[in-house]
């Protein structure tokens, strides 16, 4: 759960430093007046919305809106109820795609068989010590001597 960016551990870490700079007299206080202030806000939201519930009936709308602030739930709630009808085929096609990758790396592949009947992939072949091999690196071919 975040708030805000901040995680648990340093909401933690927060509060414990808030405790020991401003003491357990001025926390209790702090929550009292935060907890006024969130309970002021969700009236404010609450009002608000009868009031444009009221304003959509009369102008003939059926539409009916949230009561509560909406929380990160009830938003991934709602978005999630608004995309299932497109999340089946985007699946659907996701699968297809992975689908044809695997066939495509699995053609890519050039399995040799070994004496003992398991596939192993081709190997290079060792390099001839009669030539120095300085690479492609140089842009040039590997010299003979």
């Amino acid at each position: 759960m975040e708030i805000l960016g901040v995680g648990g551990a340093e909401l933690v870490a927060i509060f414990i430093i808030a405790l020991i700079v401003a003491g357990p007299k001025r926390m209790i206080r702090w929550a009292y007046i935060m907890g006024k202030y969130t309970a002021k806000a969700r009236a404010l939201w609450a009002e608000s919305m009868n009031y444009i519930q009221q304003e959509l009936k009369e102008a003939g709308m059926d539409v009916e809106l949230p009561k509560e602030p909406p929380t990160r739930a009830s938003l991934n709630r709602q978005v999630t109820k608004a995309l299932a009808p497109v999340a089946k085929p985007l699946q659907d096609v996701l699968d297809d795609t992975k689908a044809q990758l695997n066939e495509v790396k699995q053609a890519a592949t050039i399995p040799e068989a070994n004496g003992n009947g398991m596939n192993v992939p081709k190997a290079a072949p060792p390099p001839d010590e009669n030539k120095p091999n300085l690479g492609t690196w140089s842009g040039g071919k590997p010299v003979d001597q």
